[in-house]
């Protein structure tokens, strides 16, 4: 398959797994503050997602058709990881809600191990081993939509 065909699962695949905005980590303050249930969690979870979304498929568009190796790493250094990093952070910093911490964590947990791929070989983007398949799946598991697909 070359490049061409593999750009657009690429991209596919990483806007499934998350990928979030900036946004106030709360502080102390918050974090003692009522846990969130199920159904807020999902909900608020699913915005960042969708609004990290919508960024990589803007910086997306700008990307050539057939990119080379050296542009793929480019992307993935100054779009990709950041953009999925501050996705997980904010996801991290809604707190889970109660019962729930593990089934959050592991989410968190393989979606790190994905993020820790692509920045240690941004060309893992290109194999046919996704490195976010965990992330997606657990995601999909736990009542996640944006983030799963």
């Amino acid at each position: 398959m070359n490049r061409t065909a593999l750009l657009p699962a690429l991209l596919l695949s990483v806007c499934l797994v998350a990928t979030g905005c900036g946004g106030d980590d709360g502080g102390d303050d918050e974090k003692a503050a009522e846990p969130l249930s199920k159904a807020d969690f999902v909900t608020q979870a699913d915005e960042i997602c969708a609004d990290g979304n919508a960024e990589i498929e803007a910086e997306a568009e700008a990307f050539p058709d057939e990119p080379s190796e050296e542009e793929i790493a480019q992307f993935a250094d100054d779009i990709l990881i950041p953009n999925i990093q501050g996705q997980h952070d904010d996801i991290d910093a809604l707190g889970a809600p109660e019962g729930d911490e593990d089934d959050v964590q592991a989410v968190l947990d393989a979606l790190q191990e994905g993020i820790d791929a692509v920045e240690a070989d941004p060309n893992t983007l290109l194999s046919s081993d996704d490195p976010f398949t965990e992330a997606n799946d657990l995601a999909g598991a736990y009542g996640l939509e944006e983030c799963a697909g």
